[in-house]
């Protein structure tokens, strides 16, 4: 079912992790994981204060399941039914 389109990547990673059913640090351990261990700063990138590097980037779009077009383009639709739970 889409939802409302967010036009921030911040809002779009919201969104998802929410619809995940994930606390901000179960989202930032899952991504660090894939991420090689970085320090992932789930928080500071759902607010727009930090943006990720190419690799935190593409770990988060592996890890629910999205195309990082689906991440950072706010005219793609943004379907969580895409999403993996």
């Amino acid at each position: 079912m889409p939802h409302r389109m967010p036009q921030k990547l911040g809002e779009r990673l919201r969104m998802i992790r929410e619809h995940k059913g994930w606390a901000l640090d179960q989202m930032a351990e899952a991504v660090d994981r894939m991420d090689g261990g970085r320090r992932s700063r789930v928080y500071e990138r759902e607010r727009g204060l930090r943006q990720p590097d190419l690799e935190s980037l593409l770990a988060c779009a592996r890890l629910v399941g999205v195309s990082t077009d689906m991440l950072i383009d706010g005219e793609v639709e943004l379907d969580l039914g895409d999403a993996e739970v």
